[in-house]
């Protein structure tokens, strides 16, 4: 009964914290930089491991287990490296603490086990589902591994006959498995979370996006028609008027033609997919599209590098396809005002045509990362941020997905995943 009260307690100093700061392990991004968020994380994670080690598994046979490497393995993974490397240095800390010959085992197993979250920090958050649960049981074995091998080292250096190394053993093996489903179990209830949280925030986006549509689809036409009569007229009376306000009717229709502009983004956004679609060759669309952009960007002084990595076959609408690149390129284009160069390349990432679209501007802030998309939010003094919009849109009526990696002072990089045809 006593090691059942204590195997409760340490899934509850695991499981708790995790509960309690769900939306803190959210993003990546936000938690690899030390800030009010990534402390919180350390804080807990920390707790979470002191408590671990202050209350073990004690054993029939006298022996005491705990689960400290579970939080440290989730910390690793979904709060970075900063987290982790502070995680395990309470760890280390506390273990010297506490004192007795464990210190040094424990920091040697630390170092073996602590290898691979390291080294998948980067790319975990781009693994499936299933991949996340296989490498977690690879994780775990290796921990446990670590942890046997070393108690059998342990027990020989003591001079244990083989019977007794056995016996002393089978407790381990038992909190092995033990250990195998917490881990699994924990990373298990984190992207559900994760995942719970996403489904939460693309149900709020398509609310926003549903009320703009019906907007649109009510106004657009409406507001049209009068601008193309205001439109007419200006042009006549540019025949008739005094030469000295030529300059002001040809202000009077470039901001015409804005509003028409925008007003054709409102439609699209209404009905982001024509109904014609085709099996198209997606390199040759970006091609055709990087011509059409290269003279826009020359005027920018931005040069247009294209690179192809094969061919990429998708099912889309050409026109509304290159609408959305052409967005993308434009917006690449003009967070370069001092000149640069655009890198675009076509390629494929298993079953899936991917396009990237690179450019050497500012930056953006992980906040400004995630208002892209939403209604009327641009970073660009005149921008209205429909742009974008109807690019998500177009996208997503394909079945894709449009990715966007930034960092103050790196530039941007826009990744778009498509549905690969054979």
């Amino acid at each position: 009964m006593l090691i059942i009260k204590d195997i409760l307690l340490q899934l509850l100093f695991i499981i708790v914290p995790v509960l309690l700061y769900k939306n803190v392990w959210l993003d990546q991004k936000k938690a690899n930089k030390v800030g009010i968020k990534s402390s919180l994380v350390m804080l807990l994670s920390s707790l979470s491991v002191i408590f671990c080690m202050s209350f073990p598994i004690h054993m029939d046979s006298g022996m005491r287990f705990d689960l400290r490497s579970i939080p440290l393995i989730i910390t690793i993974l979904y709060g970075g490296a900063i987290p982790g490397i502070f995680a395990a240095a309470v760890m280390l800390g506390y273990r010297l603490y506490l004192g007795g010959d464990g210190f040094v085992v424990a920091a040697i197993s630390f170092c073996l086990y602590g290898i691979l979250p390291f080294l998948l920090i980067k790319r975990w958050y781009g693994f499936s589902f299933p991949k996340k649960l296989l490498l977690t049981l690879v994780m775990g074995f290796i921990k446990e591994f670590v942890a046997v091998n070393i108690a059998t080292i342990l027990f020989l250096m003591q001079g244990l006959s083989l019977e007794t190394i056995y016996i002393h053993l089978m407790p381990i093996v038992t909190v092995s498995f033990l250990y195998l489903l917490t881990l699994l179990g924990t990373v298990y209830l984190v992207e559900f979370i994760r995942e719970s949280y996403m489904i939460r925030l693309q149900i709020e986006r398509s609310e926003k996006l549903n009320l703009i549509s019906e907007l649109a689809a009510s106004v657009a036409h409406e507001v049209r028609n009068p601008l193309t009569v205001v439109r007419g007229f200006i042009q006549l009376l540019r025949e008739e008027t005094n030469p000295k306000n030529i300059e002001y009717i040809k202000l009077v229709l470039n901001e015409l033609d804005r509003a028409e502009f925008i007003i054709s983004d409102y439609l699209n956004l209404a009905k982001p997919q024509a109904d014609v679609m085709e099996r198209i060759e997606l390199s040759q669309i970006v091609v055709e599209v990087t011509a059409l952009m290269s003279s826009y960007a020359l005027m920018s002084g931005v040069e247009v590098v294209m690179q192809s990595k094969g061919q990429a076959h998708v099912i889309s609408n050409s026109s509304k396809l290159k609408q959305a690149l052409m967005n993308v390129m434009k917006n690449g284009v003009e967070a370069m005002p001092r000149g640069g160069s655009l890198y675009v390349s076509v390629g494929m990432d298993g079953n899936l045509a991917v396009v990237r679209v690179h450019d050497q501007g500012e930056g953006m802030l992980p906040e400004q990362i995630e208002q892209i998309g939403l209604p009327f939010y641009s970073t660009k003094e005149k921008g209205t941020g429909l742009g974008l919009m109807v690019t998500c849109r177009i996208i997503e009526a394909l079945n894709g997905r449009i990715l966007f990696e930034s960092e103050r002072g790196k530039g941007t990089q826009v990744i778009i995943h498509l549905p690969a045809e054979p």
